[in-house]
């Protein structure tokens, strides 16, 4: 497995709201440690996105083999996302060497633990829990941006970061304020759209930040101590 962390440098991204890209996960053992990992690489910046909004151009994402992908970097196994777009405003992370899948080019993102992530044949299983992440990132929601929440019965508020039309067909951003009537919640959850009356922004304090899957695969945040500057 490529150790592409080195030189890996912070970066910000503006202007990604509805801004399509996809990851690759690749999955590896270390031998030092005897743990399973996950190398991330991600689309975003790459591929003329900054031009068209569009980091995963279907022809290049189509040309994505799993299985070649893995021989060809010694991986385990490797996990490729639906296409996906972003649901917030900017985003800082680090960004690693930058890497040929087929031919479409993704920079390396993070690593974390295997048990922390999600396993390519599991997902479905994975709706509406709790995922600790290590995370560096910082995700930013201008004021007035819309914002598509769910609400847990502890009383947390998760954000969504992102969304897929893979499941549910003919899925676009203007769309996500009925997706309520879409998803098969647990009692107890609610889901709902509000607009921002100032920034919301993201940033796991301690290190780890927890994600979740609503049963459409979108994806979401948790908000609130230690996860964000506010909770909406």
């Amino acid at each position: 497995m490529p150790d592409d962390c080195v030189g890996a440098e912070l970066r910000k991204y503006d202007n990604l709201r509805n801004y399509r890209y996809e990851e690759i996960d690749l999955f590896a053992r270390d031998v030092i440690k005897k743990v399973r990992y996950v190398s991330s690489y991600n689309t975003t910046g790459l591929n003329g996105g900054d031009e068209s909004g569009d980091s995963a151009p279907q022809p290049l994402a189509h040309s994505l083999d799993p299985k070649g992908i893995a021989k060809r970097y010694q991986a385990l196994n490797v996990w490729v996302s639906p296409p996906r777009y972003w649901t917030f405003d900017w985003l800082v992370d680090r960004f690693g060497r930058v890497r040929s899948f087929g031919d479409l080019n993704a920079a390396w993102m993070g690593d974390r633990p295997a048990s922390a992530a999600a396993e390519p044949s599991k997902s479905a299983l994975r709706s509406y829990r709790y995922l600790p992440v290590a995370r560096t990132a910082a995700k930013g929601f201008k004021k007035g941006s819309k914002v598509y929440l769910l609400d847990d019965p502890k009383g947390r508020t998760w954000i969504m970061t992102s969304y897929t039309d893979k499941i549910v067909t003919g899925l676009t951003i203007d769309k996500l304020e009925t997706l309520g009537s879409l998803l098969t919640l647990p009692p107890g959850w609610k889901f709902r759209a509000a607009a921002l009356d100032k920034e919301l922004v993201l940033v796991a304090k301690s290190g780890s930040a927890a994600t979740m899957l609503d049963d459409k695969e979108n994806s979401y945040d948790l908000t609130g101590a230690g996860q964000s500057n506010f909770s909406p």
